[in-house]
C-alpha cells in the first residue's frame, strides 16, 4: 500500500510540540509543500487524432496544442476531498454519530490555467473539439465531416482524452500522490478571449475545464513514478547547469 509513493520520515522519536519545541532539530519538520505537479497525456480523442491526419493544417495545431497542455502545465484544480457520512445511535435521550459510508469524487470537473498563444493554440482546438461532437447551430454530430465519409462512426469513445496527473515532493525525485483522469473532455472554447478595447493591451490566461473521472490507487501510483524517473532523466532542474540559448555564441577573444 503506497509503495510507490514518497515514504515520510520517522518522526516518532520527537517529541514535537508536546512541551518544549526543539527547533535546533529540524529533521522534525519536514512538512508538505504545494506546487509540484505534472501532467502527461495518455490518449487523445480518435476524433481529432483522424481529423489531424486528413488535414495537415489542423495537424500542425493539435500537435502545439498537445505541447502546450503538457510542457506549459502550472497545475490543476478539481481534486475533492474523500468524505463521509455518517447514521446516529441514539437510545432516544443521548446520541452518537458512526460512519455509514465513504465518498470519493466520480463526476468532475478539473480545471488548468494557460496564457493563449498567438494564433489562439487552445481556443481553436477547443471550438473545433465541440462543435465537432455537436454543431452549434444544428446538434447534429458529425467530427468534421469524418462520419459523413465513413471515416469514424460517431461514439463517447472516439470523443474522450485520458490525463496522468502527479503530485511530487520539491525536489521532484519522489511521488506524493497520482491520479488518472479518465474520459475527459474540455467543457469549452474561451472565445471571449476575443473581446477588446483599444488601447487596453494585455496577454490572455484561460482556463481549460475538463470534466473526467478521477480515480487512484497503487498501480496508477507505480506508473506515475516511473514516468517520473523518466523525467528526472530528461529535465534540467539547476538553472546553473542550463544552456541557455546564445551561450554558444559567446566568443572568447584569442591571446595576441
Amino acid at each position: 500500500m503506497f509503495e510507490n509513493l514518497k515514504t515520510p520520515k520517522d518522526i516518532t522519536k520527537y517529541t514535537l510540540m508536546r512541551g518544549v519545541t526543539d527547533f535546533g532539530n529540524l529533521n522534525q519538520f519536514d512538512l508538505y509543500e504545494t506546487g509540484y505537479s505534472f501532467l502527461t497525456i495518455i490518449s487523445v480523442p480518435k476524433y481529432l487524432e483522424t481529423l489531424a491526419s486528413e488535414n495537415s493544417n489542423f495537424d500542425r495545431l493539435f500537435k502545439n496544442y498537445l505541447h502546450v497542455l503538457e510542457y506549459e502545465f502550472r497545475g490543476l484544480d478539481g481534486i475533492e476531498d474523500v468524505t463521509s457520512d455518517s447514521i446516529e445511535l441514539t437510545n432516544g435521550i443521548s446520541q452518537m454519530n458512526v460512519i455509514s459510508k465513504v465518498n470519493q469524487q466520480s463526476a468532475s470537473q478539473v480545471s488548468m490555467r494557460y496564457f493563449e498563444k498567438s494564433g489562439s493554440i487552445i481556443t481553436k482546438v477547443h471550438e473545433i473539439f465541440l462543435k465537432g461532437i455537436k454543431d452549434s447551430r444544428t446538434q447534429f454530430k458529425h467530427y468534421h465531416g469524418l462520419i459523413d465519409s465513413g471515416l469514424l462512426e460517431p461514439g463517447y469513445e472516439n470523443e474522450v482524452f485520458s490525463f496522468l496527473y502527479g503530485v511530487t515532493d520539491n525536489s521532484g525525485m519522489q511521488l506524493e500522490k497520482a491520479y488518472l483522469l479518465l474520459s475527459a473532455q474540455p467543457t469549452k472554447a474561451e472565445t471571449s478571449i476575443y473581446n477588446s478595447e483599444k488601447g487596453d493591451i494585455a496577454t490572455k490566461e484561460i482556463t481549460c475545464e475538463f470534466n473526467c473521472f478521477p480515480i487512484n490507487g497503487d498501480t496508477i501510483d507505480k506508473k506515475a513514478k516511473l514516468y517520473l524517473d523518466y523525467l528526472n532523466t530528461v529535465i534540467v532542474k539547476s538553472s546553473s547547469d542550463f544552456g541557455y540559448t546564445g551561450i554558444n555564441k559567446i566568443v572568447v577573444p584569442s591571446a595576441t
